[in-house]
């Protein structure tokens, strides 16, 4: 799925607080091969290319992990693009991992694109609770850019950590 080359050129993110106030660990800064793969998995559904990224989420989970619950997509995209990228990334780290994935929020139907979008003309995507968010569980979602995303995630399911695929900024 990458080539040596690709794969030289992924840079490692790290954790971060954004503005969530909860640390938020990222595999790899959303730039090149990286951003790439997020995109194929987001907007193509080649779902292999989730394998490349949960193999570098994994070491970034906390000890204290119990579960994983993705954050989910909007409705309309999910249906539109025929993939919820946090859903399988949940479901690939859980497979390496052991760890189950918990369906802790239910997404609004749509809510604005908020891809290349301005920090100030993001608005807040809404989530619902769905089901009983276990004690240490860890969001799970394919990039972060504010965390505005994650903060909503957070309220509704009091996570206490976070994980995504990518970092496309640095906010703390």
């Amino acid at each position: 799925m990458v080539c040596g080359r690709c794969r030289q050129r992924l840079d490692a993110a790290g954790i971060d607080h954004f503005r969530t106030g909860l640390p938020v660990a990222s595999a790899f800064l959303h730039a090149g091969p990286a951003r790439r793969l997020v995109h194929r998995l987001k907007y193509e559904g080649i779902v292999a290319a989730a394998d490349v990224l949960a193999e570098a989420m994994v070491p970034l989970l906390p000890s204290t992990a119990s579960s994983l619950v993705p954050v989910p997509r909007a409705l309309a995209r999910r249906i539109r693009y025929g993939v919820d990228p946090a859903v399988i990334l949940a479901r690939v780290v859980a497979r390496r991992t052991g760890l189950r994935v918990v369906a802790g929020l239910r997404p609004a139907v749509w809510w604005p694109h908020h891809a290349g979008a301005d920090r100030d003309d993001r608005s807040l995507p809404r989530f619902h609770h769905r089901n009983d968010v276990p004690p240490g569980a860890v969001l799970i979602d394919d990039v972060v850019t504010t965390g505005a995303t994650l903060r909503m995630a957070i309220e509704v399911s009091g996570a206490t950590h976070s994980l995504t695929a990518t970092a496309a900024g640095r906010m703390a």
